[in-house]
């Protein structure tokens, strides 16, 4: 998680620079009106431009951490399982949601991942249950993560029994693309592709139920 910086003084380290730098100085003359409002303009405009690029900051802060701004990256899809679910052996994942009327759970997981591991039947039991109003897609993204090779991922979902749409990609990209921080990372997408939620760790059965359902809902309206 990306935390704020926490800074009093702009620039400051363990020493206060001079914008901050508080100095014993002799007893100043008594300046006349005049020269008070020379002085003031320059200040004042310091101090907007300050928080004008504070502002500004602020804002490209949020908007770089918006994960529903339908900008996470395309990225083709090589199926282990489900090519007939998603129509074909490879398919563009933009290409997925523009043919796909249905929302849609993406699963980023890896086949050295024993959270991964242990949400995975919990998935294989929704989509038996809500495969025909949501599709599921995993995507084993281990070699990119440190976390297993493609073979270990085909064989933990064939050891595990796994039949909802699973697959992996050579874009190794994707883990930034997507901001993907933790394993396993499970997006809920509505029907256009934007994200609606994302959970970072492993779903529990009941969780993960009322996350679909409430995709569902927000999907309908």
């Amino acid at each position: 998680m990306v935390r704020p910086a926490s800074n009093t003084c702009p620039g400051a380290s363990n020493n206060l620079d001079s914008d901050c730098t508080v100095t014993s100085q002799p007893r100043p003359q008594r300046l006349s009106v005049g020269d008070r409002i020379h002085m003031f303009p320059s200040r004042t405009k310091t101090f907007q431009i300050l928080i004008l690029f504070a502002s500004l900051a602020f804002v490209l802060a949020a908007c770089s951490s918006d994960r529903g701004s339908g900008d996470e990256g395309d990225f083709v899809l090589n199926m282990y399982r489900g090519a007939d679910e998603v129509g074909g052996e490879s398919i563009g994942f933009d290409d997925l949601i523009a043919r796909e009327d249905r929302p849609i759970l993406l699963n980023f997981w890896a086949g050295n991942c024993p959270p991964c591991r242990a949400e995975m039947p919990a998935l294989q039991a929704a989509w038996e249950r809500y495969g025909d109003q949501v599709l599921f897609i995993g995507v084993d993204i281990g070699p990119y993560v440190g976390l297993g090779s493609y073979g270990q991922g085909k064989d933990l979902i064939e050891e595990l029994g796994i039949t909802y749409p699973t697959g992996s990609t050579g874009n190794r990209t994707i883990v930034t693309d997507w901001r993907v921080s933790s394993m396993p990372t499970t997006f809920f997408l509505n029907s256009n592709g934007r994200v609606h939620d994302t959970v970072l760790g492993a779903l529990s059965a009941s969780r993960l139920s009322q996350k679909i359902l409430a995709l569902i809902a927000a999907n309908a309206s």
